[in-house]
């Protein structure tokens, strides 16, 4: 992997998925620019990675997109790893929890690459999507259907913008702060599967740098769910 003296953006690299990218770029040589809407998640991501460009913006406002970009004269790499999980029944939610779902899955990606393509000769740009967008839970259709939305806009992408190269990974379970409470219920759910455990936000990272590297990857969705769709 050289990704030596490249400019790349990582939004949500303030913890998780893309904090571990960042730190695994930063290592490869690059020069790392995170952005996320918690100055205080930053500034403790911006000391664990070091010499970083950090930078609080919220995905869902355009203007704070801008602002992201706006001083880098070229961008090489770029990983939108920024957005909640949402859940909740469709008949029971509140529209506007819906709305901000919308902005935050759907809306944010796409004010990303609209600033981001412009200042891009090749490289990459690559979506977060996961597991649920191709078997949806009750209680999270919403969240399926965007990510599912995400990664044909991807695929798409990958033809319009060419020779910028787009992709999309999904995650499956993840060892990371959204699981919260949660860790115990998942790290028993993941005895079922092949791997026998939960994916790591590092193996998550390997995974985001190959598509970074790998100048004959575009169009794709990449599974890192320890099998999980097999089960």
């Amino acid at each position: 992997m050289n990704l030596h003296g490249t400019n790349v953006v990582i939004l949500g690299g303030s913890s998780g998925m893309g904090l571990a990218t960042a730190k695994l770029v930063k290592e490869q040589g690059a020069n790392v620019t995170i952005a996320s809407r918690s100055g205080e998640k930053l500034q403790h991501a911006a000391r664990q990675i070091g010499d970083v460009r950090a930078i609080v913006a919220d995905i869902t406002s355009e203007s704070d997109v801008q602002e992201i970009f706006r001083d880098l004269d070229r961008v090489d790499h770029v990983f939108i790893s920024a957005g909640r999980m949402f859940e909740g029944k469709v008949l029971e939610v509140n529209l506007e929890t819906l709305r901000s779902d919308v902005d935050q899955r759907f809306w944010g990606p796409l004010y990303v690459v609209r600033n981001a393509a412009p200042k891009m000769r090749q490289g990459s740009i690559t979506f977060l999507t996961g597991s649920y967008a191709s078997r949806p839970a009750v209680g999270s259709v919403v969240t399926a259907a965007l990510l599912a939305a995400v990664e044909t806009l991807a695929k798409g992408l990958a033809l319009e913008l060419a020779p910028i190269r787009v992709n999309a990974i999904a995650p499956g379970l993840i060892r990371t702060p959204l699981l919260g409470e949660d860790i115990e219920e998942a790290d028993k759910w993941a005895e079922s599967l092949p791997v026998g455990r939960i994916g790591l936000a590092e193996e998550v990272a390997q995974a985001v740098a190959l598509l970074m590297t790998n100048d004959f990857i575009t169009g794709e969705v990449l599974h890192i769910d320890g099998g999980g769709r097999l089960i």
